[in-house]
């Protein structure tokens, strides 16, 4: 797969959205969720693998998709972090420290997620906000007892958005958004930065 392809970046953006969807399933089944080689060394290596390949596949995305540029800083913020967090995690580090590390980079997730949507078209533009604004909300009340329960919508939603993405990269005319001023449609080019990048 060439990633800097159009059909690269669209395998990759569906590619997470399955890989998304797969850990996130996990997150259901706390035994999956904590694992770590204590329990069972093959099982926490390869949920490991499926979190390092679900955010690798997710660098030509943030390329690709139309955002401003510091808004593309805040994903790639967000895939290292996260990527360091499931290698601290298989590693053994505390539980509290590796995910009050990947809370602080679900901020930076929203970030990217909810500017590359704002534009977009209504149902990507929707799907985006809600993730953005579950991702932050749970960063600062994850210590609340039944506070997951706010993430619930995301586990479904970030790979549904995922799978928007995937739909934009593959056809980018379908990527119209009304021009807030002037009321005129716009296309965004796939790899370009939004205005006021």
């Amino acid at each position: 797969m060439n990633s800097n392809t159009p059909r690269g970046r669209t395998t990759a953006a569906y590619g997470a959205a399955v890989l998304f969807a797969l850990h996130l399933l996990t997150y259901f089944i706390p035994s999956l969720r904590d694992m770590t080689p204590s329990s069972s060394v093959p099982l926490a290596e390869a949920l490991a693998l499926l979190a390092v390949v679900e955010h690798l596949l997710l660098l030509p995305v943030i390329a690709a998709l139309p955002a401003p540029s510091w808004a593309r800083a805040g994903g790639y913020g967000w895939l290292v972090l996260d990527i360091a967090t499931d290698i601290m995690q298989v590693n053994g580090a505390v539980k509290l420290t590796y995910l009050t590390l990947r809370y602080g980079a679900n901020i930076a997730a929203a970030l990217w997620i909810a500017s590359a949507s704002w534009r977009a078209t209504r149902p990507m533009r929707v799907i985006g906000v809600i993730v953005a604004f579950t991702l932050v909300l749970y960063a600062y009340i994850a210590f609340l007892p039944w506070a997951f329960l706010v993430l619930v919508p995301s586990l479904f939603l970030l790979p549904l958005w995922l799978f928007l993405v995937g739909r934009f990269l593959s056809h980018p005319e379908s990527y119209l958004h009304e021009d807030v001023e002037g009321g005129e449609k716009h296309t965004a080019v796939p790899g370009s930065s939004t205005p006021g990048s």
